[in-house]
């Protein structure tokens, strides 16, 4: 149970319910300090396992406290309870997720998965040329507001990079989700978590026009064989532009993407491989 006591003593009054998780939920509450509503994530630290709890929950708080961008979900406070629950106060967004969106009014249009692309593009780029990585871009993990803006959120497997000699420390740990992961990380090979990041933000185009996934992952050694192969199949419907399914053909190829992994940091050699 949340302590709403505590949330009342920091101006906080909660309103209702939006979600659950494995180490929490969600609530929307009211700021009297700020004057309007607000997200609160509520994390159980005692039923968070305590790899997790040492490793990404700290990198989480340190991150989001760090982050200011307009796609981005702004951290606006951070406090715990005595009985070891973390409330994290965000910015409400009130359409809810990019999924539940497509789940419910299906591909987007051509011109508003663009408007989003762009979004999260320059999101991405903030964090990129900020030495961060997210490591869990999905449909689920980008909220949409009042003026159907995106909101990238949900930092808990982010990191920053970290280079030796000048050379980008790769990462091992296998993050996020496999319907998005690049083929690198479904084979377990160190991978740079910047391009990984970017297959994803592939990926979620295809979402975006299309409401479906480009590859089947219920099966994911046929999977990484098919994107190794570069097989994207474009349905006929609905209608989506060569130049939209060009861009996506260019994003998830593996041949790109292997080579990034050891040019785009340092040209000339490839990336220390430890364990990040």
């Amino acid at each position: 149970m949340m302590n709403k006591r505590l949330m009342e003593s920091r101006g906080y009054s909660f309103k209702c319910n939006l979600g659950e998780g494995m180490f929490g939920k969600v609530v929307s509450a009211y700021s009297s300090r700020l004057k309007r509503r607000v997200a609160i994530k509520v994390i159980d630290k005692k039923k968070v396992n305590p790899s997790y709890l040492e490793k990404f929950l700290s990198r989480e708080m340190e991150i989001i406290r760090s982050l200011n961008h307009p796609h981005i979900i702004k951290t606006l406070d951070i406090f715990e309870s005595h009985t070891s629950k973390v409330y994290v106060v965000m910015e409400l967004c009130v359409k809810g997720d990019l999924l539940k969106h497509i789940n419910v009014r299906g591909a987007l249009p051509e011109h508003s998965s663009c408007r989003l692309f762009t979004q999260l593009c320059k999101a991405v780029q903030y964090l990129h040329n900020n030495d961060m990585a997210h490591r869990d871009l999905k449909c689920e993990n980008m909220l949409l507001d009042t003026h159907f803006n995106l909101k990238v959120c949900d930092f808990g497997f982010s990191r920053r990079l970290t280079y030796a000699d000048g050379r980008l420390v790769l990462s091992e740990t296998f993050c996020g989700t496999s319907s998005y992961a690049s083929p690198e990380i479904l084979r377990s090979y160190p991978y740079n978590p910047k391009v990984s990041d970017v297959w994803s933000m592939g990926v979620v185009l295809y979402m975006m026009l299309y409401a479906a996934m480009p590859y089947d992952s219920s099966n994911v050694r046929r999977m990484v064989r098919i994107q190794i192969q570069h097989n994207i199949n474009f349905p006929h419907t609905p209608s989506v532009s060569s130049e939209a399914q060009d861009l996506i053909r260019s994003i998830l190829h593996p041949v790109c993407l292997s080579f990034l992994n050891c040019r785009c940091d340092d040209p000339g050699s490839s990336a220390d491989k430890k364990k990040n």
